[in-house]
């Protein structure tokens, strides 16, 4: 089968980009074309697989695939903030091309409920995935508590709260908290309170994404502090792999993933949840075995990457095909 995987974020740093290259490699019986550009469905590939399903390339490669006849899928990998005018606009035409697919995936119940405000089609869950090789747990040996935190440097994600919510926690515990990510402005901001505020903090800047397995098994919790919807977290199975629990707020889909790899809270809530968890190892290791079990069933990518090449035969066998206007 070949198999052309289209998305404007393709060859950027983030979720999609990573889902992207990960699906294409555990799709290895197949030949799968990743692309940022609508023409190469001009390859004549068997099937498109688009995503993010609110971007002008999707719109395009929709439009270009059905006059070609080709089977499209489209994934929706993200909860558009309703504050951005121009995300409304790409909504408004989404309600005229969503339809117009043969599949559309969800990464998440989350994700799926919000999609399905824009399409009278039915959607599938299926969620991002892991390399659980990579990511798995290593043995700890170390005395000191360490807290995590991995992702972008941004106000939605709540990152410049933790310092401030943790101090006392960290100092009473005599842990340290290490944030990693990628923005100079941002980091000289954490610096700061770093300064100020508590010394027990370290903030890496960005980590390659080989050093990523290393530092979820030298710390002990995961923290994902997120002020705004999240349609997935792959941090989150990330962390859950290496046998490291995650704490984080209830938004999104966060709860549905973390499950019983974790604690999710309200925001206010999370210095309290941290500092029990600090104060109980055995749950911790607990937490941990269970997230690992959760992952290896749900989220490994040779289950991930099945569910999604079932799916395409079952559009290329008819049983999801819809006749598309020329």
């Amino acid at each position: 089968m070949r198999i052309l995987m289209l998305s404007e974020f393709y060859g950027k740093t983030g979720g999609i980009n990573t889902h992207m290259v990960e699906l294409s490699r555990f799709l290895k019986k197949h030949e799968v074309i990743l692309s940022s550009n609508p023409e190469s469905i001009n390859i004549k590939p068997d099937i498109v697989h688009v995503h993010h399903a609110f971007t002008p390339l999707t719109f395009r490669a929709i439009k270009k695939a059905n006059r070609k006849r080709i089977p499209v899928i489209v994934t929706n990998h993200t909860i558009a903030p309703f504050h951005n005018i121009y995300f409304w606009r790409l909504l408004k035409l989404g309600m005229k091309y969503l339809d117009e697919v043969n599949a559309i995936i969800a990464v998440s119940n989350a994700a799926k409920k919000f999609i399905s405000n824009f399409t009278s089609k039915d959607v599938i869950v299926i969620p991002n995935g892991v390399d659980v090789k990579r990511f798995e747990p290593l043995k700890k040996e170390k005395e000191e508590k360490t807290l995590l935190y991995v992702g972008r440097l941004s106000v939605r994600k709540g990152v410049q709260l933790l310092i401030p919510l943790l101090s006392k926690c960290l100092k009473e515990h005599d842990a340290e908290l290490i944030i990693t990510g990628k923005d100079e402005m941002f980091m000289l901001y954490l610096l700061k309170l770093q300064r100020t505020i508590c010394k027990n903090v370290g903030v890496l800047g960005f980590v390659p994404d080989a050093r990523l397995p290393e530092l979820y098994n030298y710390a002990d919790i995961s923290l994902m502090p997120s002020l705004t919807m999240e349609s997935f977290g792959i941090t989150a199975i990330e962390s859950l792999a290496c046998e490291t629990p995650v704490i984080a707020t209830k938004t999104g889909a966060l709860p549905e993933i973390i499950r019983s790899g974790g604690i999710t809270t309200n925001l206010w809530e999370f210095p309290k949840a941290v500092e029990n968890l600090l104060s109980d190892p055995d749950r911790i290791r607990k937490l941990g075995k269970q997230g690992r079990k959760l992952v290896e069933e749900e989220y490994s990518w040779e289950v991930v990457a099945k569910r999604i090449e079932n799916l395409y035969f079952k559009v290329l066998d008819g049983g999801m095909h819809e006749e598309h206007n020329t």
